[in-house]
């Protein structure tokens, strides 16, 4: 496995506070860059193109599918196509991406020979959940995303981390906590080469 490249992967229900912990993570270490995906829907009064997402038509968007420049897509709540890119080390060697729980079994199988390190984010309670998507969804649209949040949280065994979302400070504390450990392990095998010199000079001076 490389060790070069690392891919941090956050996923978690709706209104579990990803976008909150993606900020977090690459306002604190700028060597970890975004991932930018693409959707169809219209970008929100404060999102930018080719910052928040990449924003494209959807005969775009399957273009792209079809000339294999995304991976993975997905329509989401049966309105707009959400998808990611095929290629996402081509301007730096450390990425994040948030995707829901197929995005991350696809990325798994697609790059076997780099190190993905995958955080889900659990909200603290069901109450919070509903709460957290009734401010900023229409209540037509609340069983849609309990239902999605449900799969999401049938899925978290699978990722490298666990942390429930209950008090914010608390959350960003343990995800720094685990990034810097990532990037402290990225660097193992330069530093198991400095190891295996000293040996070396060991064996040439005693």
């Amino acid at each position: 496995m490389s060790l070069n490249r690392l891919l941090f992967i956050v996923t978690g229900p709706s209104g579990a506070g990803k976008n909150t912990v993606m900020t977090h993570i690459y306002n604190t270490f700028p060597e970890i860059k975004k991932a930018v995906t693409y959707t169809t829907r219209a970008p929100r009064p404060h999102e930018q193109d080719g910052v928040d997402y990449r924003f494209i038509g959807q005969e775009e968007f399957f273009a792209k599918v079809r000339e294999g420049k995304i991976l993975e897509y997905e329509q989401v709540y049966n309105d707009y196509y959400y998808g990611s890119p095929a290629e996402i080390f081509d301007d730096g060697p450390i990425r994040i991406m948030e995707m829901d729980w197929k995005g991350h079994r696809t990325y798994r199988q697609a790059y076997k020979d780099i190190r993905i390190a995958s955080i889900f984010i659990v909200p603290p309670s069901l109450d919070e959940i509903k709460k957290r998507i009734l401010g900023r969804s229409a209540v037509d649209n609340m069983q849609s995303r309990l239902a999605n949040a449900q799969e999401q949280l049938e899925h978290a065994d699978d990722y490298t981390y666990i942390i429930v979302n209950d008090q914010k400070d608390r959350t960003l504390q343990q995800v720094e906590a685990l990034v810097r450990a990532e990037l402290i392990n990225r660097k193992r095998n330069d530093n198991l080469r400095h190891a295996q010199k000293l040996v070396s000079n060991f064996s040439d001076n005693f």
